[in-house]
């Protein structure tokens, strides 16, 4: 028996050599400043710059930063771009995240489905509270919309994830056509909790500083029952859903959340897909040089070129 009080367990032979080294090294990293939001956005910066500049070197892509329906947006295009739009939504506790990290989510995902992706920088807190962030992601949605008639799919990691699945509900909610598909990368409709909450930093050798995404600043005053808040929480509302891919890793903290949210999907009677990758921790798909992030990027993929196709 493995006694996780004095060290993470190892990772089982299945798991990339390359990854399990990485995982090794994360308790050397310095931790983000606490309770300063803008040495916070810069100390994310810094780190996800490092990653853009990996994933630029695999990943042949042109990138344009302009603004639609108002929204400033970086439109990341493949060689030989498909029919379709995906909107990218950057992960980050809905605080930081912009700029490079937004970049760093957009651009492997353009390379392998080979589509326009627009990565959104949505108001973030806490100079902003919800629904800001929806807001923003639907004026870029109805500015597509107007411009010309092609399918669009929505993905996201962490808070990113949250708020694909709050946009999707606000447009079923508005009577307006929901997304050809949406993906959920670590982070879902449903608030973060269960058993993963529990166990990650024992499965990490981390402090267990996590809390409840409810509990951020974006969501005061809001209510965690709200389907518009968490729409995994309004069986109804799930029910018009678009096919759904789900992501999460078995030390991800937000691995119950993500798992509940395909559960709840599939008894809604939508087309859902749930991978768990065993071994990964929260968004680990954004070290794009592990063969694990690679294969995340080869589902993604994989998921928006048939989806969209059929659209």
């Amino acid at each position: 028996m493995i006694d996780i009080k004095d060290a993470p367990p190892r990772h089982a032979r299945w798991i990339s050599e390359a990854s399990t080294a990485r995982f090794a090294r994360f308790a050397d990293q310095a931790r983000a400043p606490a309770g300063d939001v803008t040495a916070q956005r810069a100390h994310y910066d810094a780190i996800n710059s490092v990653r853009l500049d990996v994933a630029m070197e695999r990943y042949p892509v042109a990138i344009e930063t302009r603004s639609i329906g108002g929204v400033t947006v970086h439109d990341v295009v493949p060689r030989q771009p498909a029919r379709g739009t995906l909107i990218c939504l950057h992960g980050g506790a809905f605080i930081w995240g912009a700029g490079a990290g937004a970049l760093l989510e957009a651009v492997p995902v353009a390379a392998t489905a080979g589509m326009r992706v627009l990565a959104v920088e949505y108001r973030l807190a806490p100079e902003h509270r919800f629904p800001a962030a929806v807001d923003d992601v639907l004026a870029v949605i109805a500015a597509l919309r107007e411009a010309r008639d092609e399918p669009i799919g929505i993905y996201g990691c962490s808070a990113g994830g949250v708020l694909a699945a709050q946009v999707v509900a606000r447009l079923i909610a508005e009577g307006q056509q929901p997304p050809a598909a949406i993906a959920m990368l670590h982070g879902s409709g449903v608030d973060v909790g269960g058993d993963s909450l529990a166990t990650a930093a024992l499965l990490n050798g981390a402090p267990g500083d996590i809390r409840r995404l409810h509990d951020l600043s974006y969501f005061d005053g809001t209510s965690p029952t709200d389907p518009l808040v968490f729409p995994g929480e309004s069986a109804q509302g799930l029910a018009d859903f678009p096919p759904s891919l789900l992501i999460s890793g078995t030390r991800d903290f937000a691995a119950s959340s993500v798992a509940v949210m395909h559960r709840r999907l599939l008894a809604a009677g939508v087309d859902a897909q749930f991978v768990l990758f065993d071994g990964m921790w929260h968004a680990h798909h954004v070290d794009t040089d592990l063969p694990e992030a690679q294969e995340t990027h080869d589902l993604l993929g994989h998921f928006f070129r048939r989806q969209l196709s059929r659209a």
